[in-house]
């Protein structure tokens, strides 16, 4: 029954209540007797309190209880709505109970303005001793319906959260009991787009942090960027990173998609292993992910069975990421801190070495490659790099950049110049004037490279150290 402002407001002087007492605001009032079936209102008080004591102490009697009190409590939540947002903001007003419980952020919304509306006084909830229960003391059980405040909520937070898991029941299996909370439901919303796999893996690797995903200290493109994830990429990414899983909280948005979308085996990832830190770009690790992956499978199941064993259960990966780490040691890190296309590069590079007959010319290639990283990545700036404009070809092409065997050519020959050497690498290859004179050597050389001058297999080192024929470009930062 709905209690008016005038009731115990004021007293005839218009002065406070008799002893004092603030003046209530309630307009709706919950008492024990409104959770009462209609049968217990009929019945003669004798016959009444038994089946009140009844249903306020068995597990059904206090859900049907409940729902008697939302059946009242609901047309009052959506005049408060109505009045509080007005006709545009409304999402209660037109909906009619039935189908309020069928819809999440209804419930959502009902359960805010209650909480509001509670706090604010204008719902008053008695307790089972007939005093009024304030907004701050969650834990005393209500008259109406035997459950405290915070109970039955839940009951409608479940509700709400089965709906928002209705398509994907089984990653709803793998919520935490920290995901019953009201301010969780937005996140909920994204979450229920993953895999319950997935979900399941997220869940495992991150332990207690997995309660950040729920709250506001994860952004939201970030979780929307995480419900494209696989199993596979978050188990192997445990297996690499240990218990350091959890820096993935404080990838970029960007760089989470990106790691997605860039690795379709688990082997790629375990190859990356912690050197994935040393990534700095969405871009770049796309690159890396392009580098090739080929399928062992046939070839491992091949060897077992002629040892008498049985084939492998999952799938079996060899990637380029793990021949780079063979072929540079301790370089390889150097070169996954370049720009993703000095990444691509490299990857078209090593491709098209496989496709090499073995021998001399491809071995001179691959050394040239390591001598690359080993001593002059380090001293690459992003421009630098980009002037290079590095042939993914393994033979001189007249139409394309430099090959790497040329640039290492070209590299040791500045390096070995009288008057050039280390500080040109150290000090003005990182301005801007330093980027400008080797990109003016490098076009001179595929000047007189067109001309005829000078052949592309020359010893091109040689030629730098020992001539001024290439000098002019560098001839500036060139010491007597």
């Amino acid at each position: 029954m709905a209690k008016t402002r005038a009731q115990g407001a004021k007293n005839k002087n218009g002065g406070a209540a008799k002893g004092g007492k603030k003046p209530s605001r309630a307009q709706l009032a919950l008492r024990v007797v409104d959770g009462d079936s209609a049968l217990q209102r009929i019945l003669p008080f004798g016959l009444n309190l038994p089946l009140r004591f009844l249903s306020l102490r068995t597990q059904g009697g206090r859900a049907s209880r409940l729902s008697r009190i939302v059946h009242k409590l609901y047309p009052f939540l959506q005049r408060l709505e109505s009045a509080a947002l007005g006709p545009e903001g409304t999402l209660l007003a037109d909906l009619p109970l039935k189908d309020a419980l069928k819809n999440d952020q209804a419930i959502e919304r009902a359960i805010k303005v209650f909480e509001v509306a509670w706090q604010l006084d204008l719902i008053a909830v008695f307790g089972t001793d007939g005093k009024t229960i304030p907004s701050g003391k969650r834990a005393l059980p209500a008259g109406a319906c035997g459950m405290n405040v915070n109970d039955a909520e839940r009951v409608y937070l479940d509700r709400a959260i089965r709906v928002i898991f209705s398509d994907n029941p089984e990653a709803l299996e793998r919520l935490p009991i920290e995901a019953r909370a009201l301010d969780a439901l937005p996140r909920l919303r994204i979450l229920a787009g993953m895999s319950a796999l997935a979900l399941g893996e997220v869940r495992l690797k991150l332990g207690s942090r997995f309660g950040a995903l729920l709250t506001d200290q994860i952004e939201s493109d970030w979780l929307n960027a995480l419900t494209h994830i696989q199993f596979f990429h978050i188990h192997a990414l445990g297996e690499a990173f240990g218990s350091s899983i959890t820096e993935i909280l404080d990838w970029d948005a960007r760089f989470l998609l990106a790691f997605i979308q860039a690795f379709e085996t688990a082997q790629q990832i375990t190859d990356l292993g912690l050197d994935l830190r040393l990534v700095h770009s969405p871009e770049a690790l796309a690159a890396i992910g392009s580098w090739d992956v080929r399928d062992v499978t046939d070839k491992i199941n091949e060897e077992l069975n002629k040892r008498g064993r049985p084939n492998t259960k999952d799938r079996q990966c060899e990637t380029d990421i793990a021949v780079f780490r063979g072929m540079l040691g301790a370089d390889f890190q150097t070169l996954l801190k370049q720009p993703a296309p000095i990444l691509n590069a490299f990857g078209a590079i090593l491709r098209n070495l496989r496709g090499m007959t073995p021998g001399p010319q491809r071995s001179e290639i691959i050394e040239n490659l390591k001598t690359f990283c080993s001593r002059y990545l380090d001293y690459m700036t992003p421009e630098a790099l980009a002037t290079l404009d590095l042939s993914t070809e393994i033979e001189p092409d007249d139409h394309a950049g430099p090959t790497v065997s040329e640039i290492v050519g070209i590299m040791n020959g500045i390096w070995g110049k009288p008057g050039l050497g280390r500080i040109f690498f150290e000090q003005h290859l990182q301005r801007v004037d330093g980027v400008a004179a080797l990109q003016g050597l490098l076009a001179d050389y595929r000047e007189m490279v067109k001309r005829g001058s000078i052949q592309r297999n020359q010893d091109i080192a040689t030629i730098i150290i020992s001539s001024t024929v290439l000098d002019r470009a560098i001839k500036r930062f060139i010491s007597a």
